[in-house]
């Protein structure tokens, strides 16, 4: 048996990913939600802190990304303070990253003094055989826990670029 070529395995996925898309929306039924485990219970979170989820998938989120490096940090280049980082497991997920956000009261005034009610993280995400995404300014609030979805694509399909993609969630958001 031969090996396949990057250029057919890249055309191999991009069907299977125009197979499936059709699919789901053909889709005329409720989709069910799994069972939650007691293990997969979310925290819960004080005043002034929030949380984040990272979801990593590849080929337009069909497939889950096992083992792939999530950091959470601030700043940017050189200055890059390090949060905390994680590993997903077999269905793509990252552990709920508890972070300092401003109190949840801030959020509920109309007039703040011009700071933003919720605090802003960057997430890269690395795994072997994929181009590294960066979210940059992703927004958490007070005892709330945001999903963030980063869908990687592979470096076999990425025509030869490997520099990292970023992605700038920047919003100001009218609370």
């Amino acid at each position: 048996m031969r090996e396949k070529t990057p250029q057919e395995y890249a055309n191999e996925l991009m069907k299977m990913y125009r197979e499936n898309t059709q699919a789901i929306t053909e889709l005329k039924r409720p989709v069910e939600l799994p069972f939650i485990a007691s293990n997969q219970i979310p925290p819960t979170l004080d005043d002034g802190t929030g949380g984040v989820q990272v979801n990593v998938t590849t080929i337009g989120r069909l497939y889950p990304v096992k083992d792939a490096l999530v950091t959470v940090f601030l700043g940017s280049g050189n200055t890059r303070t390090v949060i905390e980082t994680d590993v997903t497991d077999d269905s793509g997920k990252s552990k709920v990253f508890k972070l300092a956000t401003p109190p949840r009261a801030e959020s509920q005034q109309s007039e703040n003094g011009g700071e933003l009610p919720y605090a802003n993280y960057n997430i890269s995400v690395k795994s072997d055989g994929y181009v590294e995404k960066i979210a940059m300014n992703v927004p958490v609030f007070s005892g709330v826990i945001s999903v963030q979805g980063i869908d990687l694509l592979p470096i076999t399909a990425a025509g030869g670029h490997t520099a990292p993609q970023i992605i700038d969630e920047t919003n100001k958001y009218n609370l």
